[in-house]
């Protein structure tokens, strides 16, 4: 005797999110499969069939997924319905992942982060490196889904309320860590973004609100690499990459690739980053404002130095200050590129060349002018500046910064700035004997995790 199929929950759920009955969503099924040359007779009683758990045969469930996406607005999947097969979700992301479309491929990931089963899975597939389709701006943008016509027309005052959120969730991280309102980002990302995206909507309003859910889309992306989900953070990080590309918004483009070229150097993957730092200076151009062609060049001038090429790095760096002179920009995680940001990057560079004394003037510098309810950036600046003081054998000036780092990390929700507390830990080794080392391992031990 076979096992009873549990109730379809999700699907129940689904209908009363669209205020269909069983019976409208019959009705709808139908007529997709009239439109496909599939005749179908369902009616409420086969709904009812599959709320209490059994599942259409064949491309039924795929109507399913497409009747209730129309409905409401946004891209479904059989697996989203309940209606997919057993083991089928997990394909069916790895699939979508694959696709040219960001917005489908977004709406599966924020649908996939929002189950632990299944953002464990995703957290834990390698890092690669971004498709080449991705990367190369010359390639024609892909057209993207687009909901009937009969919904609320979308418009700029949608467009600016997408920036105006980017802007807080961006503040947010500041104060609070990567882990503070991350999942919350990405259900406002798969429920009110993509919506909007798919509406109808003019091509400036359209072009705008694809801008809004790069942006919003990379801060994400951001935060989901805070907490160490590096594979994640990939996938969001080219899903912003190809919505900046339908949006044909250059500058957001390559800030999306700097911002790759990042995370590949932080994962050990210098050739990958200069690459990846190069093209995002190349399709700049002279295209872009001041303020994002120094975060460009700051960018590179790392990877530079990462690879060892001093006069280069040097030329970069000289580069990035020149435009950030000239910069006029308002405030803003995507319009402006703070002088103390510039001043980290630096820091990065002169360590890499072995100036570690150079490197701890300029966080010096740095942690000087930042805001100070900025808790990340000051338990970044903290442990990077520990680093570069235990090179030059400064240990108890170094071990003051680990406990400042650990001071501004408990202000940060948990699991943000994943592993720096561990890597000070590692690095302060060899002076376990050190009293005041000692204190700091025992006050590490007693945070909360």
């Amino acid at each position: 005797m076979k096992p009873r199929r549990p109730p379809n929950r999700v699907l129940a759920a689904l209908l009363a999110e669209a205020d269909w009955s069983a019976g409208d969503l019959a009705r709808a099924v139908n007529a997709l499969g009239t439109a496909r040359g599939m005749p179908l007779r369902y009616d409420r009683t086969s709904v009812a069939h599959w709320l209490r758990g059994s599942r259409p045969r064949g491309p039924v469930a795929e109507l399913v997924a497409r009747a209730l996406g129309r409905r409401l607005g946004r891209p479904l999947t059989p697996a989203d319905t309940g209606l997919g097969e057993p083991g089928e979700s997990t394909d069916a992301v790895a699939a979508v992942l694959l696709s040219d479309d960001p917005v489908r491929r977004l709406t599966t990931l924020c649908r996939a982060d929002a189950d632990p089963a299944r953002r464990a899975r995703l957290a834990r597939s390698v890092v690669s490196a971004p498709p080449p389709v991705l990367s190369r701006w010359e390639t024609p943008p892909p057209s993207l889904p687009r909901s009937p016509g009969t919904g609320r027309q979308a418009s700029l005052t949608d467009a600016a309320r997408l920036e105006t959120m980017a802007s807080y969730s961006a503040v947010m991280s500041e104060k609070y860590g990567g882990a503070h309102g991350r999942a919350a980002l990405a259900l406002y990302l798969s429920g009110d973004v993509m919506p909007l995206i798919v509406a109808p909507a003019p091509l400036p309003v359209r072009r705008a609100l694809l801008t809004g859910a790069a942006h919003l889309t990379l801060l994400l992306a951001a935060k989901t690499s805070d907490v160490g989900h590096a594979a994640l953070a990939q996938h969001y990080y080219t899903v912003a990459l190809g919505l900046a590309h339908a949006a044909e918004d250059r500058g957001s483009f390559a800030i999306t690739l700097r911002c790759l070229s990042t995370q590949a150097l932080r994962l050990g993957e210098p050739r990958q980053a200069l690459a990846l730092g190069e093209t995002a200076l190349s399709v700049a151009g002279s295209a872009v404002p001041s303020a994002t062609r120094a975060f460009l060049h700051a960018g590179r001038a790392v990877a530079l130095a990462a690879a060892g090429r001093n006069r280069h790095c040097a030329r970069d760096l000289i580069a990035a200050e020149h435009h950030l002179a000239r910069a006029t920009g308002p405030d803003g995680p995507f319009t402006s590129y703070p002088q103390t940001a510039l001043r980290y990057q630096r820091a990065e560079a002169l360590a890499r060349l072995g100036d570690h004394r150079g490197a701890a003037a300029e966080l010096r510098h740095s942690l000087a002018v930042r805001p100070p309810t900025h808790h990340k950036a000051h338990a970044l600046l903290h442990a990077r500046l520990a680093h570069a003081l235990l090179a030059g054998n400064e240990v108890e000036a170094a071990v003051d910064h680990c406990f400042h780092a650990l001071r501004h990390c408990q202000q940060l929700a948990t699991g943000s700035v994943h592993g720096v507390l561990p890597r000070l830990v590692q690095r302060l080794a060899p002076y376990e004997r050190t009293p005041r080392v000692r204190e700091f391992r025992e006050r590490l031990r007693a945070m909360p995790r």
